[in-house]
């Protein structure tokens, strides 16, 4: 009878287990799910930080249209045309307003419409350039949130600086809105400039300031 080898036993033994049979193919799989999770679940809470960022970045921008305002209800475009004192029922999906993005109400404490924002996207130099117009209820400008993040820097983006939308506060809906442009970037300014009168006519036509 053959004696056993005890050297070959004892190589053997001293294999670590990982290196043994189907067991390393196993814990990659198990490491690779676990990596795999933790980078979504990474993702999704830095994809939710950033959406509420920008919420709040924008709530504050809306504020600072509104001083007065308590509140800016969550509420369709056409709900919020329904709840501004004077205004009539309009077609928003007319060919018009395509560029038309949303229809907003600023509150206060006491439940009272103190203004109105209506956002709109006109083409850019890189694509559509997100504005919010604010308006008092007279039809006078408030101000303006511009998102030109898209634009080139240095050039396009400077269409959202106070330095060329405070150009617009206090002038109404029915101004030619001619304005200095940002230097070198006549597209994306242009581009603010339609999203203010298209906005501006989206008040006139809801307030029945429209015309025939």
């Amino acid at each position: 009878m053959p004696k056993p080898n005890k050297n070959k036993e004892k190589a053997k033994a001293k294999i670590p287990v990982i290196e043994r049979g189907p067991m390393p193919a196993l814990i990659l799989v198990v490491i690779c799910t676990v990596c795999v999770a933790l980078l979504a679940l990474t993702a999704t809470m830095t994809a939710d930080a950033i959406a509420k960022q920008e919420q709040m970045a924008h709530g504050s921008g809306k504020q600072a249209l509104f001083p007065d305002a308590a509140e800016f209800p969550e509420e369709s475009a056409d709900e919020a045309i329904a709840g501004i004192p004077g205004a009539i029922a309009i077609d928003l999906t007319a060919e018009d307003f395509e560029n038309v993005t949303g229809v907003g109400r600023a509150v206060d404490a006491d439940g009272e419409v103190v203004g109105v924002l209506i956002s709109a996207a006109s083409k850019g130099y890189h694509g559509p350039v997100p504005v919010t117009v604010g308006f008092s209820l007279s039809g006078e400008i408030t101000g303006l949130l511009v998102d030109a993040s898209e634009e080139t820097a240095g050039l396009g983006q400077e269409v959202g600086d106070a330095s060329f939308t405070d150009q617009f506060i206090g002038r109404t809906t029915d101004d030619k809105f001619s304005v200095d442009f940002v230097s070198a970037a006549t597209i994306s300014s242009v581009s603010v400039v339609k999203s203010v009168k298209l906005a501006s006519a989206v008040f006139d036509a809801f307030m029945g300031k429209g015309g025939d």
